[in-house]
């Protein structure tokens, strides 16, 4: 069964991106023996991919993209071939920036999350948009919600801007990190895709956190986010019985040379006892290792292989770290040793325009 690298592009130029030399959805082949990437193909026509879910089990990959002339992001899907991505259709969003997006716990549903940046007057700005997955694609949304409020940074945080939407593994709570009003959301998703807030189960962090992406462990029972405003990770025990938040650890990540440090993505490693987080602007990765208590220690912090590294991902076994260095043009390849918690130096740079998001999966 082929390992497929799918990459996201900026197509577009933006003030909050910079340069833009994508051209759509790639997807290469992986080799998860040596770690090396080779170009299958590229999928055109296709704006500003700023965040790919895959779903092996239907064959199919979705992604957040941008529509020209409209007042909305879209969510398009695609069925996943031996020989290319073929468009299965689109959905708007119901709100501006679809900056993430993920599954529901039992496969049913693709949630997606809107940052609503720069919305125009009177447009739509739905924090988080629930999509029943079809025989077809994507059928029409079943349920939105908006965010309201602010936070302290006056760049940063006028207005609530959603930015990851994770469900649970036991699936009895989504929760949305706003990074505009320093809070993770929490919603319950029912049978047919409905939403009910569940305010007993929200997080508040300190003003101008800024709480940007989110990972559960695998038995649901430990939450971990990283914070872009304030460059920190935090470590939160799940109440199993009212699915309430805890803190128990908050590793603040120090600035090496006195540069700014900017958080992007987190990622737990698949036995549970590392997080990989992406660090923009200094260009590094960072690996803690999660303490039984939950308590969080560095382990290593080496240079990302590229300027920005925006998303990050393993190979299905787990053995490599796919890293998206934005601003470089490039994905670059290292092998984990997950006893440690270290990096090997790259084993690859692998050219292709801005990548904003990578997802590796066999198919």
């Amino acid at each position: 069964m082929p390992i497929y690298a799918f990459t996201g592009s900026l197509t577009r130029p933006m003030p909050q991106y910079g340069a833009a030399n994508g051209q759509g959805i790639g997807r290469l082949l992986f080799d998860d023996e040596t770690g090396q990437l080779s170009r299958a193909e590229l999928t055109g026509n296709i704006d500003d991919t700023a965040w790919l879910v895959s779903d092996p089990r239907r064959g199919r990959l979705y992604s957040t993209c941008e529509i020209t002339g409209t007042d909305q992001s879209a969510v398009a899907a695609y069925a996943v071939g031996t020989t290319g991505l073929r468009r299965l259709g689109e959905q708007q969003t119901l709100g501006n920036e679809a900056c993430h997006a993920s599954l529901s716990t039992d496969g049913r549903f693709l949630l997606v999350a809107n940052y609503n940046g720069a919305n125009p007057p009177g447009a739509p700005d739905a924090a988080l948009t629930v999509f029943p997955i079809t025989d077809n694609g994507l059928g029409a949304p079943i349920a939105s919600v908006t965010h309201t409020g602010h936070g302290p940074n006056p760049d940063r945080q006028t207005t609530a801007h959603a930015h990851c939407v994770i469900q649970s593994p036991t699936g009895d709570t989504v929760y949305v990190s706003d990074l505009g009003i320093d809070q993770l959301v929490a919603y319950s998703l029912d049978f047919s895709g409905g939403l009910t807030r569940q305010p007993a189960r929200d997080f508040t962090f300190p003003p101008g956190l800024g709480p940007r992406h989110l990972v559960f462990s695998a038995d649901g029972r430990s939450l971990f986010v990283v914070s872009e405003l304030i460059a920190t990770v935090l470590s939160l025990a799940v109440d199993p019985a009212t699915g309430a938040l805890t803190q128990r650890d908050a590793f603040a990540i120090p600035s090496l040379d006195g540069g700014i440090v900017q958080s992007a993505g987190i990622l737990l490693a698949p036995d549970g006892r590392h997080l990989f987080v992406s660090l923009r602007v200094c260009d590094e990765i960072l690996v803690l290792r999660i303490e039984p208590d939950g308590k969080l220690t560095q382990t290593a912090r080496v240079p990302s292989g590229g300027k920005t590294p925006r998303d990050l991902c393993f190979s299905p076994s787990g053995r490599h770290l796919v890293v998206a260095n934005q601003d470089s043009d490039r994905l670059t390849v290292f092998r984990v040793d997950h006893a440690s918690g270290t990096l090997s130096e790259p084993l690859q740079n692998f050219e292709i325009g801005t990548p904003l998001s990578v997802k590796l999966a066999a198919f």
